[in-house]
């Protein structure tokens, strides 16, 4: 059953980070002032864990833990990743957009300069453990609901 809720709590993930965000949010996440960023990144926290909180109620589990605890957790991550990014890159910037990863990926990149994979790395990282800390995050989420 655990394997079954982590992946459910995985599509609110997808939900949250891909379908329901947008460029806009992701740069107000990086904003300069502190109590605009902590907004942005509340608001995409609170989606993510309204979609957590729908998808364990209709698992019959503890959807308002659960959910609350998506909430807490996914701030934190966010948060932290956020202020990185904006020491390495400066304020209200995304360094690499969905839409330059894609290219990049496909070898459509229109900035080769920016994309070469020895200034990516340091983004590449900070992706990384983001994306680690939220998927191990929701496996321990899934434990305990």
């Amino acid at each position: 059953m655990t394997l079954n809720i982590f992946f459910l709590l995985l599509v609110s993930h997808v939900l949250g980070d891909v379908i329901f965000t947008s460029y806009r949010l992701a740069v107000l996440k990086r904003s300069q002032g502190l109590s605009d960023q902590v907004l942005a990144i509340s608001f995409h926290s609170s989606v993510h864990a309204l979609f957590a909180g729908l998808l364990l109620f209709i698992l019959g589990r503890l959807w308002l833990k659960g959910a609350l605890l998506v909430l807490a957790i996914h701030f934190g991550i966010d948060f932290l990743r956020c202020r990185v990014e904006m020491r390495l890159y400066g304020p209200g910037r995304i360094h690499v957009k969905r839409s330059e990863l894609f290219a990049w990926i496909s070898g459509n990149s229109g900035d080769q300069e920016k994309m070469q994979m020895s200034k990516l790395w340091p983004w590449f990282l900070i992706h990384l453990m983001d994306q680690g800390a939220h998927l191990g995050s929701l496996y321990g989420i899934a434990l305990v609901v």
